[in-house]
This record gives structure tokens, sequence and C-alpha cells, in this order.
């Protein structure tokens, strides 16, 4: 999956946000616009406990080529790559909590992710931007014909989830009526 592309790509204010987060069972990619959260097992099988908490720089996942393998193995803080028939095509040295916290903090994602019991409210109108929608649908590895939209409200995320998945995207409005 195209993880990095719901990474940011500023260097200088939000140095933190060019990671991809791994923890309590999922994944986390975000730029402040969009958010990608997809269980641990739908890339990584069983490589990651609940309690793993890690980080991968966008730039290693895209150079790396690993948004293109199909079979990963964690061997300590490595996270090492491979195509279908196993053969070793990259290496990336995840960090720890403790080596993150240097750089930044990783946002809270869950708490931006409406669950299915809250209300939604009826929306005249609201705008958002499509290529940040192509890069959210890219990254969570999802045809955008297979996809559902909630709307919370009109300055509430977007909620956007493929069918029959637990992998979550969120796409931020843009009011229309300025």
């Amino acid at each position: 999956m195209k993880l990095h592309l719901a990474t940011s790509k500023d260097k200088q204010f939000r140095k933190h946000l060019q990671y991809i987060q791994i923890k309590g069972g999922f994944i986390y990619a975000t730029n402040c616009h969009i958010l990608a959260k997809i269980p641990v097992q739908d890339i990584f099988g069983d490589q990651f406990t609940t309690e793993d908490e890690y980080y991968i720089h966008s730039e290693d996942w895209k150079k790396q080529g690993f948004y293109k393998l199909t079979d990963f193995k964690k061997n300590g803080n490595l996270l090492e790559g491979y195509d279908k028939k196993w053969n070793l095509q990259g290496i990336i040295k995840m960090k720890t909590k403790e080596e993150f916290d240097y750089i930044g903090t990783f946002p809270n994602c869950d708490s931006v992710i409406y669950s299915q019991d809250q209300p939604l409210e009826p929306v005249s109108q609201i705008g958002f931007n499509p290529s940040l929608l192509m890069d959210l649908a890219e990254a969570i590895g999802e045809d955008m014909g297979r996809l559902v939209f909630n709307f919370y409200g009109t300055l509430k995320t977007i909620q956007v989830k493929p069918k029959n998945s637990q992998k979550i995207g969120i796409l931020m409005p843009i009011d229309i009526n300025l």
C-alpha cells in the first residue's frame, strides 16, 4: 500500500508527520488533511503485536519500494521486505517510541475517527480536495468504486471506508460557503 502518499512532505514544520506509525495493531499515516488507518495484519501479517510501537519514515517506505512488496519479516528494529518469491528486496530500520520522541509527537489519530454509533447529520453542501481523496484511496490500497463515505457534519471529518474492511480513511472537508 502506498502509505507514503498520506504522509506530510513538509520537512521543516511537520517532520513527525513524515512517519508511518505502527501502534495498537494498526498502521497510521497522516498529513493532517488525510488519515489512513489500516489493520497491521493487512500488510505485515503477524509480525507485530498490539503492544508494539514503531515509526517508519515515509521516504524509506517509498525508496525501498515496500509499498510493492508482499511479505515482511520483523527482526528487532529492522523490517525486511520480500517479493512473492521471498527474495529480500530491502531493509528499513524502524524507530522506537523513545527514538521518535526526539522528532515530535505523532497525533492521536483515533480522536478524529467517528464511531458508527455517532449520528450522521444532514449535510447540504460539502467539498473536499479530489487529489487528496486519490492519495487516500491509494494509501489504503482501495479502488475508488469500493469506498463508502460517511459524513458526520458540515465541518467534521469525512470517513472513507472500503466495503467489508477494517481500513479507515479520513478526509478533511473544505467549507465551500466561505
